[in-house]
C-alpha cells in the first residue's frame, strides 16, 4: 500500500508542477520571442529548473562527476532511459534529440516540443538529413545539442554500438564533442527493469513501478576533455570508447 501511495503522490506532483509552472514557461517564451540569445537563456534556465524538480520528486537524487559543458555544445551519451534526459538537463540544458514516436506520448510529447526537443525517424535517411541541418544550425546558434548515438535504451549491461550519423556536422568541422557517462542505483527494487526502459516495455506502467521505489541514485560523469576528429567514424569511435571507459554494468 504504501508504495502504491508514493507512486500516486508522486505522479500528482509531478502533474501540479506542470499545471503550474507551464503558463509561466509560455509566458516567457512570449516575452523573449524577439531575442533569440535570451530565448535561450530562459528555455536553458527553465530546463534545468523543471528537470532538478522532477529529479526530486521523484525520489532522484543526481550525483555528478567532471564538469558539464557551457553552451554552445554537442554531448553524446550512453541511453538506458527516459530518465537520463531528466539528468543530463538538470546540469547542461540545451535541445535533446528524441526518436520521433516521443512526439505522440501523451502531455510528455507536448512538452517536450515546448522546450525544443528535436525529432528524428531514424528509419529514413532524409530525416537523418535533415536533423543533422538542425544540429549544424543549433550550434552555430550558440545552443546545446544532446543525443544518444546508441539509438536506444539498453538494460545497462554494456555500451551498446555508436552510430555515427548525427555526427556528420561536428566531424566535418572538427568540431569538439563532449560525451557523459550515465548509471542507475539503488537500495530498493530491481535496477535493470524498474529504472531501465529497455526492449518492449510500455512507458505508463514502467514510469509507475519506478515512481514506486524510495529512492533512486543517478550518477553521470562528463568527460574533461571533448574529443575532435575529421573522421566520423573514427569520432564515433572514440566517444563510445571515452563513454566505455567509465561504464559499470547495472547490477
Amino acid at each position: 500500500m504504501i508504495r502504491h501511495a508514493r507512486a500516486l503522490t508522486r505522479i500528482t506532483l509531478i502533474m501540479l508542477s506542470l499545471l503550474v509552472l507551464l503558463p509561466f514557461w509560455l509566458l516567457t517564451r512570449l516575452i523573449t520571442a524577439g531575442s533569440p540569445r535570451l530565448q535561450r537563456t530562459s528555455r536553458d534556465a527553465w530546463t534545468r529548473g523543471w528537470s532538478r524538480l522532477a529529479a526530486r520528486l521523484i525520489g532522484l537524487r543526481i550525483t555528478i562527476s567532471g564538469t558539464p559543458p557551457d553552451p554552445p555544445f554537442c554531448l553524446v551519451s550512453n541511453h538506458l532511459s527516459y530518465l537520463d534526459a531528466i539528468v543530463i538537463s538538470a546540469h547542461a540544458p540545451g535541445l535533446m534529440i528524441a526518436k520521433s514516436e516521443v512526439a505522440s506520448w501523451p502531455l510528455i510529447g507536448w512538452l517536450s516540443t515546448q522546450i525544443g526537443t528535436i525529432f528524428i525517424d531514424r528509419k529514413t535517411s532524409k530525416d537523418v538529413m535533415r536533423v543533422n541541418d538542425i544540429i549544424k544550425k543549433t550550434l552555430l546558434d550558440g545552443n546545446g545539442v544532446t543525443f544518444f548515438p546508441e539509438g536506444t535504451t539498453s538494460d545497462g549491461q554494456a555500451v551498446g554500438r555508436f552510430h555515427s550519423s548525427l555526427l556528420n556536422y561536428p566531424a566535418s568541422v572538427s568540431y569538439p564533442v563532449h560525451y557523459a557517462t550515465l548509471r542507475y542505483e539503488s537500495d530498493h527494487g530491481n535496477v535493470v527493469n524498474d529504472v531501465c526502459w529497455w526492449g518492449d516495455m510500455t512507458f505508463g506502467a514502467h514510469f509507475y513501478r519506478m515512481s514506486q521505489l524510495p529512492r533512486i541514485k543517478a550518477k553521470i560523469h562528463f568527460c574533461t576533455d571533448p574529443v575532435t576528429n575529421p573522421d566520423r567514424k573514427e569520432l564515433t569511435g572514440m566517444l563510445r570508447s571515452g563513454v566505455a571507459q567509465h561504464f559499470l554494468p547495472i547490477n
